[in-house]
């Protein structure tokens, strides 16, 4: 008895071994394949694959920036949830029935020269060439082949950095909502990248001719449609920091006078009116707890709505805190 238990010991330990290299392989072998695609770094934090329920969780997956750009993360996806057919993998062909993808942060760089770090992406630069050997070939483009039947995309925030103004960038942010989209029948990598990049664009003032080129060569059919502010009936953004009234208040004033200039503040009600890049900006620090204070950031041009700059002001003001 004892031996088979011996036995049955030795075999679990090596089953799971087994099924923790499994995961390591193929967590890797996604890196390489986003790599690839992508032309710029990536991470996971998390994978883990099921064979009876043919799942895949991946937790904390980041892209970071193309090479050319500072180090930091590009895209923070903190879930993407994939239902696969097993019998199709087994022969080489990557079908997926469904995948869910919560796309947490975009923060899209524009340098000092008026390049955007979208645009830098393989992908992007592939399908820029491949448009314009398709207008003298019509060769297509190469392309990673897969098969996605369903596809929930959720999209939360766009940070767009513009660093043409001077060393310290202008900053907006998009607040998308995190409101669920769906589609169908995707049929490449390269198509999956390219639409979650032009589905995000497409709902800020950031315009990237590369995008929607990749968008038209690769058969996605999203092309731009105008400006749309994301917080509608709302001028402004808020935020809660886990710092006190004073620490906070005076990194929000810094923060103005760093990227603008107050017009009056008062600390003993923690208002700031400012004007920021010909916004009129009203900014206010609530003390929530002794420990804890809440930022509201409002901004109207000519008495119109200005959400994402309030959310860029918002977003200066969080760095400064970090």
């Amino acid at each position: 008895m004892k031996k088979i238990l011996k036995i049955a010991g030795v075999a679990l330990v090596a089953l799971a071994a087994i099924l923790i290299l499994r995961d390591q392989v193929i967590r890797k072998s996604i890196i390489i394949a986003t790599t690839q695609v992508t032309g710029a770094s990536a991470s996971i934090e998390k994978f883990s694959l099921s064979l009876f329920r043919q799942t895949v969780t991946i937790r904390g997956f980041k892209l970071y920036n193309p090479p050319g750009f500072p180090k930091e993360i590009f895209v923070d996806m903190p879930m993407i949830h994939v239902a696969y057919v097993l019998g199709d993998i087994i022969r080489q062909h990557l079908h997926f029935k469904e995948i869910n993808i919560a796309l947490k942060e975009l923060v899209i760089i524009k340098n000092k020269d008026g390049q955007l770090n979208v645009d830098q992406l393989k992908v992007m630069q592939e399908a820029e060439k491949q448009k314009g050997e398709a207008a003298e070939e019509e060769k297509p483009a190469p392309q990673l082949p897969l098969q996605i039947d369903l596809l929930r995309l959720r999209i939360g925030k766009i940070i767009y950095k513009d660093f043409t103004a001077g060393e310290k960038p202008k900053i907006d942010v998009y607040d998308l909502g995190s409101k669920e989209k769906t589609y169908q029948n995707i049929t490449s990598a390269q198509q999956l990248v390219t639409l979650i990049l032009s589905e995000a664009l497409k709902s800020t003032a950031i315009k990237s001719a590369k995008v929607y080129a990749a968008s038209a060569v690769l058969g996605v059919g999203f092309l731009p449609a105008g400006v749309a502010i994301t917080l509608l009936g709302k001028d402004g953004a808020q935020e809660h920091f886990d710092v006190p009234f004073d620490k906070a208040y005076t990194a929000a004033v810094e923060t103005i006078q760093s990227i603008g200039s107050i017009k009056t503040e008062d600390k003993t009600t923690g208002s700031i009116k400012a004007l920021v890049d010909k916004n009129d900006v009203t900014v206010n620090v609530e003390g929530v707890t002794e420990k804890t204070t809440r930022v509201t950031v409002s901004a109207r041009r000519l008495l119109l709505p200005k959400p994402q700059a309030a959310g860029g002001i918002l977003q200066h003001i969080s760095e400064k805190l970090k």
